[in-house]
């Protein structure tokens, strides 16, 4: 198996304070204007202005993704598990596919790559 993708959970007092990231992101003109950026791994398509609004765009679909899984489904990790991560030791996700998936392979070959170290999450109680 490939890693593709991971995700670090970093916690203080036992609450998630940001994680790290790095997936495939695909965009592409959309017929309206706008950019239509699509998160697979996450199950997520969100919609920008621009090439840097995308960044942002990004960065807040993933941030809503973690509170969601906190604050309304069975966390983080649980609901990652579910759309196809795997646990890789304490606090992190990967995200890999079989060497023999060809067409799965050649689709994650082409996204670019996503990574943002820092993403500051506010789980407030």
């Amino acid at each position: 198996m490939t890693t593709e993708a991971n995700i670090t959970i970093t916690k203080r007092e036992g609450k998630i304070t940001f994680i790290s990231v790095s997936m495939p992101i695909w965009t592409k003109w959309n017929d309206f204007g706008n950019l239509s950026v699509n998160i697979p791994l996450l199950g997520i398509e969100t919609i920008a202005k621009d090439g840097n609004d995308a960044e942002k765009a990004i960065e807040e679909a993933i941030i809503s993704f973690c509170v969601i899984a906190e604050k309304f489904g069975q966390g983080i990790e649980k609901e990652l598990q579910v759309l196809g991560w795997q646990l890789a030791g304490d606090d992190n996700l990967e995200y890999g596919i079989n060497d023999a998936d060809a067409v799965l392979e050649s689709i994650f070959r082409t996204g670019e790559n996503y990574v943002n170290p820092h993403l500051k999450l506010e789980l407030a109680a």
